[in-house]
């Protein structure tokens, strides 16, 4: 009898180190759990902006081939500005609500920031500068889209294969 009831005792519970093992697995589970989740993230983050950015200067286009004015875009590292010309004036006035910030910083092909670049679209929406490219900070290839190309007459999003690599626009 006695012996009967040692070994239920006994049975009533977990040992520390089943714990701690199982607690473990847990910890583990988690963190690459995390890490993955931190990266969808940011590639969801980075293609919104993307996405967001071609809207924006799609709706810009539009802007000026209906309102017959040119317009402007200005890129900086953390923003971009839309502007217009009014028939009496040289100069590019912003529009009102046309600040946009952004999150990831924006640059060149070769690494450096923009810094007041402007871009001009005339009245029939032609890009009337040079073609550009915008990519994003950090890109990684793994990101989706994570850069935006500047035609003379269409925007597109694209992928930057590699560090070193073009914006893939297809």
């Amino acid at each position: 009898m006695e012996f009967c009831a040692s070994r239920h005792a006994k049975s009533q519970g977990f040992s520390i180190v089943e714990l701690v093992v199982v607690i473990s697995i847990i910890a583990v589970l988690l963190s690459v759990s995390t890490i993955a989740f931190n990266s969808w993230q940011t590639k969801h983050a980075m293609e919104s902006q993307i996405r967001a950015m071609a809207a924006d200067f799609s709706g810009i286009r539009m802007r000026a081939i209906t309102t017959k004015q040119r317009h402007t875009i200005t890129l900086n590292a953390k923003s971009y500005v839309f502007g217009f010309y009014s028939s009496e004036e040289n100069a590019s006035t912003p529009l009102p609500g046309g600040f946009h910030s952004v999150v990831y910083k924006l640059q060149k092909s070769d690494g450096s920031d923009y810094s007041n670049d402007v871009y001009e679209i005339d009245q029939r929406g032609t890009n009337v500068s040079i073609t550009a490219t915008i990519y994003l900070e950090n890109a990684k290839s793994s990101s989706g889209l994570n850069c935006l190309k500047l035609h003379t007459v269409r925007i597109n999003p694209g992928n930057r294969a590699s560090s070193g690599g073009t914006c893939d626009d297809r």
